[in-house]
């Protein structure tokens, strides 16, 4: 079985693996950005089958950014412990452990994962716990030190948010953070409630607490809610029955198909609930996938209300969808309301979104209130500082360091220039500036200051960065861990020693970068040159984050400082990322990895041509074209291919993979190839 949800993709085993699992074919399939295997009914691996299977994870791991294997049955556990390679490129969640219960005769098996149960895969040893079947005590029926032996060796890792939402709320796996108790993100946006519950719908949901103070237009989006048990369904029905009277309207956004078929029917609803939005699952028969798919309840009112879901086409084959929702869920959907919300409101639903989920990171670390005192001095300079940018554009860097250090006047101070109040120092995130700050990121405080990043040199890649004074402490940070992105991207494209590839892609961003640098240094309070130099690092951090996956540009470490002065609060924040050698190693060779269709030889966008194109993430750079349909068509070398016939182009691979399936189709069809191409434009 396959399920997918936009980037994100499970694929379910059962039974015996052996020769007739086609590993090599089911892992070039693969599509999207993560890739769960659920190995939990695996009954058998054959010799023959270990073969397919490696053959698979190594296909399956060239197509995706992540492959994780959840609940590997213990006959899985067996070969990992044996057979090299058994994840190729993946890593394991979760598994389940051998239990014998020698009163009833019977064995069992106890799910654990590598982040909740790290502790207890470290030690070796499992605990007696009762049977599930008779309550008596059962035991841990392997040996500790064989059973565990590649977990143990394994790192610890969490599960991104959006995996462990759609593996909760998808398909009902009690994994990650939404297995655990519920919680609620709230943002205030003028006369909007924004509320985000994120885990398992229970008795425990604080109902009275929400309640408290309510008004306005309440939004509630629901994409993150997991399990629903029948105590947290009369709990909701209490909550909408009670915020009704206080409230002027109440948006549901985002509805799982488990909590539409239960709290949103006519009588659930009341006078003032409204669904603006839900998924529901669907099935293609072409590629073998039930996939959530988002529907718009205004888009689709007409075709709803008669308890029909929406016509939709496969967006990888084109073929028709089937919906596969129950009938307890079709039937809610005849009656619900028309949503009437405003366009503005229905606008603003994904950055409430992302202000919530990063509002929560902002909370998880630690902060330290200090006592009023004089000016902090300001940070030591370091002897190891390397420039981030390209080796011809070291000299701009320089000089934008030198614009941070001789604007703050080597004190901190709300006017660097003039006489004001000195700016003291009244909360960090920990009792003192860690070493790495001292090592790496080095820059003063300045009202008109600008962001700072410097890298480590060696095989294991340390990049920090700094931000300018920001009001706001989620901004300081967000700037900061882009400085550091951007420090990052700016380092990997010097490891490069491809000619062909700095011609080719240095050439789309060098003049780009070059100018935006120039005109920070040349006048640092000047709103239009700080803009764009802010939407350059943020888009080079973007597109790092697509490419090297969320893993690798996760920060190792954070911190952040508070000033108070007579005008108000500022912050300054820090961000350090830290690369392994392997990592730096894998990210520099596939930039120059090519790829070859319709007579062009590619590589992929590299992040750095964020500086020229923020909007673009991902896509494939024609570094040259022999006689082909490219050159034919008059595309230029440098130009990015975007898409073809509609599909994102992720990557040199994707590209052309895409251009060979599309065009042998039309081979038999007829038709015209589109492509969707960023051409070279003036810097």
């Amino acid at each position: 079985e396959k399920f997918a949800d936009g980037p994100i993709a499970c694929l379910k085993l059962a039974g015996t693996i052996d020769e007739a699992f086609d590993g090599k074919k089911l892992g070039a399939s693969v599509t999207g950005e993560v890739l769960l295997v659920d190995l939990g009914a695996i009954k058998k691996i054959s010799s023959f089958g270990i073969r397919e299977w490696v053959d698979f994870v190594g296909a399956a791991s060239k197509q995706v950014r992540s492959l994780i294997l959840i609940e590997c049955a213990p006959k899985v556990v067996d070969q990992l412990n044996m057979v090299a390679n058994f994840t190729g490129g993946g890593r394991v969640f979760s598994f389940y452990a051998p239990f014998r219960c020698d009163y009833c005769n019977t064995e069992q098996r106890v799910l654990l994962q590598v982040d909740r149960d790290h502790e207890t895969i470290k030690s070796m040893k499992l605990a007696e716990r009762p049977c599930p079947s008779c309550k008596e005590s059962m035991y841990f029926d392997d040996d500790g030190a064989t059973f565990f032996s590649y977990i143990v060796g394994q790192p610890r890792f969490e599960l991104e948010p959006a995996v462990a939402g759609f593996l909760a709320s998808k398909l009902s796996y009690a994994v990650g953070a939404l297995a655990r108790k519920l919680r609620v993100d709230k943002i205030i946006e003028a006369r909007v409630t924004y509320l985000r519950p994120v885990g398992d719908l229970d008795a425990a949901f604080p109902r009275e607490k929400l309640i408290d103070g309510l008004e306005g237009t309440v939004v509630v989006d629901a994409g993150a809610i997991g399990r629903i048990q029948p105590a947290g369904a009369a709990e909701w029905r209490a909550f909408v029955t009670s915020a009704t009277p206080l409230i002027e309207a109440l948006y549901l956004a985002d509805v799982p198909p488990a909590l539409l078929e239960k709290v949103c029917g006519k009588g659930d609803l009341g006078a003032k609930a409204q669904v603006l939005s839900l998924t529901l699952p669907y099935t293609c028969a072409g590629c073998q996938t039930t996939s959530q798919q988002a529907i718009d309840v205004t888009t689709h009112h007409k075709t709803l209300k008669f308890a029909t879901a929406p016509a939709l086409r496969c967006s990888s084959c084109k073929a028709a969808l089937t919906c596969v929702a129950s009938e307890p869920t079709m039937t809610v959907l005849a009656g619900l309301p028309a949503p009437t919300a405003p366009a503005d409101l229905l606008g603003s639903l994904d950055t409430l979104r992302e202000r919530a989920v990063a509002a929560v990171r902002r909370r998880s670390e630690p902060s330290i209130v200090l006592p009023p005192q004089a000016a902090a001095a300001p940070p030591p300079r370091s002897s190891l500082v390397v420039p981030i940018l390209i080796a011809t554009l070291g000299l701009v860097l320089v000089a934008i360091l030198v614009v941070a250090y001789s604007k703050s006047g080597g004190s901190n101070t709300e006017n660097p220039q003039g006489s004001a109040k000195p700016r003291a120092l009244t909360a960090r995130s920990s009792p003192a500036r860690p070493a790495w700050i001292d090592r790496l990121a080095v820059a003063e405080l300045a009202d008109d200051g600008v962001p700072a990043a410097t890298c480590r040199p060696g095989a294991e890649m340390a990049c920090a960065g700094m931000s300018s004074l920001h009001t706001s402490q989620g901004d300081a940070e967000d700037e900061a861990l882009d400085a550091a992105l951007a420090a990052v991207a700016g380092t990997l494209a010097t490891k490069v020693t491809d000619a062909e590839w700095q011609a080719g892609v240095r050439g789309i961003y060098s003049d780009a970068l070059a100018a935006k640098t120039a005109a920070l240094v040349a006048d640092p309070a000047s709103t239009t040159a700080r803009r764009e130099a802010r939407e350059g690092r943020r888009a080079v951090a973007r597109a790092l984050r697509a490419a090297g996956g969320e893993p690798v540009t996760r920060p190792s470490a954070r911190y952040w400082e508070e000033y108070t002065g007579s005008s108000g609060k500022r912050y300054v924040a820090f961000a350090q990322v830290t690369l392994a050698a392997a990592d730096v190693t894998r990210l520099v060779e596939s930039a120059t990895r090519r790829s070859a269709a319709l007579g062009a030889t590619v590589v992929d966008a590299h992040p750095l041509v964020g500086w020229r194109y923020p909007t673009i993430e991902r896509g494939a750079i024609i570094l040259s074209t022999t006689d082909g349909p490219l050159r034919t068509a008059g595309i230029p070398d440098q130009s990015i291919v975007l898409a073809i016939d509609g599909r994102p182009v992720a990557d040199a691979a994707s590209f052309a993979r895409l251009a060979t399936d599309q065009l042998a189709a039309l081979d038999k069809t007829g038709g015209t190839l589109t492509l969707r191409v960023q051409t070279v434009d003036p810097a």
